[in-house]
C-alpha cells in the first residue's frame, strides 16, 4: 500500500509540473495572439488610410472614363463636343475648376468676414 501511496504521490507531482508546463505554454501563445493582433490592426490602419486615398482618385478615374465614354458616343451620334470632332479634357475639368473657385471665393469671404480693421 505504501508503494502505491508513493506512485501516487509521483504521479501527482509529475501532473503538476505538467499542468504548470502547459498554463506558460498557454500564456506564450497568448501573448503571440496579442502580437499577431497588433500586427492585423497596424495593417488595417495602413489599408484604411490607402483606402481614404485610393477611393476618391479612384472615383475621379471613374468619372473622366465615363464623361469620355459620353462624350465619345455623342460624337458617334453626330454631336460634337463644343464645336470640335475631338475629345476636349477641359471640358471634363470645367465642373471640377468651378467648384474649386466657388470653395475659394467663400474662404476668402470668410476670411475677410473675420479680419477686423485697426484702429
Amino acid at each position: 500500500m505504501p508503494k502505491d501511496l508513493d506512485e501516487l504521490r509521483a504521479r501527482k507531482v509529475e501532473l503538476l509540473l505538467e499542468s504548470e508546463i502547459n498554463r506558460q505554454i498557454m500564456a506564450l501563445e497568448c501573448s503571440q495572439l496579442r502580437l499577431k493582433a497588433v500586427e492585423w490592426r497596424r495593417g488595417l490602419t495602413k489599408a484604411g488610410s490607402l483606402y481614404k486615398w485610393v477611393s476618391p482618385i479612384a472615383g475621379i478615374a471613374m468619372g473622366f472614363l465615363a464623361a469620355k465614354k459620353q462624350v465619345l458616343g455623342a460624337e458617334k451620334r453626330g454631336r460634337h463636343n463644343n464645336g470640335h470632332g475631338k475629345f476636349n479634357l477641359l471640358s471634363l475639368l470645367a465642373p471640377l475648376g468651378t467648384i474649386a473657385l466657388k470653395q475659394g471665393i467663400q474662404i476668402w469671404r470668410h476670411a475677410r468676414r473675420n479680419v477686423r480693421p485697426e484702429n
